[in-house]
């Protein structure tokens, strides 16, 4: 891979280092939201949240498509870190189980690599992470796993791992778990150098101020246990893993390479250049005249456009595996590109009664399609209104530019007498 640092993306970087006095480090502007911010969201959806103050780290770091302005509003901030951490609810599970480390890596990875291909590797501290992700990803794991981000697989984390990189102007998603146990993820936001009885001072950004008790800031303490490293909340709770986003080129577009024209100071000889007197007779140069005609020039160059919409869509349902007696519905449907230009970062919504959830869907091809599926838990059966509506809607806050914004939706229903075989 290309690595490379730009002037503009260190400049960035450093005004956002604050220091602790003289004894530490803090990433002062995170975007500090919990699960409670979240519509829809349940103490479950703590990875779904780290996920999105993560992405708009890196968003507001150089990397801006990793959080558009998701409501519109003309600017990019804690609003739309809270929609995308709506949409990460659905692609990682989080509205019917606590998510896991595979689902997370899995969503996020490739959130990152539709958006930026080639742009990061993801460091991801816990050496079982593999078996993990064979486990509930049901394939083998390598480096290359999700195309267009390299996942590297380090040894378990420790305070240095989590100093190290905030000193690198590089916030992580720290899972915090007793195994078997899901674990709690938090952002990792300030560390002081000097330990105390009570350990190394740190604070994340937190997630959950219902499991924590706590306010947007997790103040606490590191400290090394056998086998792992622990935080100093709820009764020492053991530093599971730590997931990194580590950019290894500069995006496309960075203020900051125009930096390189400035070797034009050689070119100060131009003392040469003064015979440029000849040059004058650019008077022939005049003829351009034809060129002039550039309305033809612009005729070739057809601005090209995605098309997305919705075909094939089914819906079956099933009763919630408690007793609850719950309808859970299952809907599918496909989503097709028909334009002549490839559709990246495409998201869709899917419906079921009143609930609706968000999926990742990734690039798209000119001319192909993907086939999305989501499980919805629609209520009680008792209050259940049959046949059950449903819909998939292709880029639901139209994000992306089509050459017909009018067709991305479509509806459906299934019966009472439609359950998942």
């Amino acid at each position: 891979m290309v690595r490379t640092a730009t002037v503009g993306l260190l400049v960035v970087l450093i005004a956002s280092l604050a220091a602790i006095g003289q004894g530490g480090i803090e990433l002062a502007d995170l975007h500090l939201i919990g699960w409670e911010d979240v519509p829809g969201a349940s103490p479950e959806a703590t990875g779904a949240v780290a996920g999105a103050i993560l992405m708009a780290w890196h968003a507001t770091h150089g990397y801006p498509l990793l959080l558009p302005d998701l409501n519109g509003d003309g600017r990019v901030d804690r609003e739309d870190t809270i929609q995308l951490a709506e949409q990460f609810l659905g692609p990682m599970g989080a509205h019917r189980d606590p998510i896991l480390d595979p689902s997370l890596v899995n969503v996020l990875a490739s959130y990152v690599a539709d958006r930026y291909p080639e742009h990061f590797e993801m460091l991801i501290y816990d050496p079982s992470f593999p078996e993990e992700w064979r486990d509930v990803m049901g394939r083998s794991f390598h480096s290359g796993v999700i195309p267009g981000i390299e996942l590297i697989v380090r040894d378990e984390p420790d305070h240095g791992d989590y100093v190290g990189h905030l000193e690198e102007g590089r916030p992580g998603i720290v899972g915090m778990g007793e195994e078997p146990e899901p674990n709690v993820y938090a952002v990792s936001r300030s560390a002081r150098f000097e330990e105390t009885g009570a350990g190394w001072p740190v604070d994340l950004a937190n997630t959950s101020r219902d499991a924590f008790g706590r306010g947007d800031i997790l103040d606490t303490w590191l400290r090394q246990g056998a086998p792992r490293w622990r935080f100093d909340v709820l009764g020492g709770i053991p530093f599971e893993t730590l997931i990194v986003l580590v950019p290894t080129r500069e995006a496309e577009g960075d203020p900051g390479d125009p930096g390189d024209p400035g070797d034009p100071g050689d070119t100060g000889d131009p003392g040469d250049p003064g015979d440029p007197g000849d040059p004058g007779d650019p008077g022939d140069p005049g003829d351009p005249g034809d060129p002039g005609d550039p309305g033809d020039p612009g005729e070739p160059d057809p601005v090209l456009l995605p098309n997305l919409w919705v075909t094939d869509m089914t819906g079956c349902w099933t009763w919630s595996n408690d007793t609850r007696e719950h309808v859970i519905a299952t809907v599918t449907g496909v989503i097709h590109n028909g334009g002549q230009a490839a559709a990246s970062g495409v998201v869709a919504s899917i419906t079921a009664g009143n609930v609706s959830t968000m999926i990742t869907v990734g690039s798209i091809p000119a001319g192909g399609q993907r086939t999305v599926s989501a499980t919805i838990d629609v209520g009680s059966y008792d209050t259940t209104n049959w046949p059950v509506p449903t819909s998939i809607t292709a880029d639901p806050y139209d994000q992306i530019t089509e050459a017909d914004e009018t067709n991305n939706t479509t509806d459906s229903a299934f019966p009472q007498s439609s359950e998942c075989h």
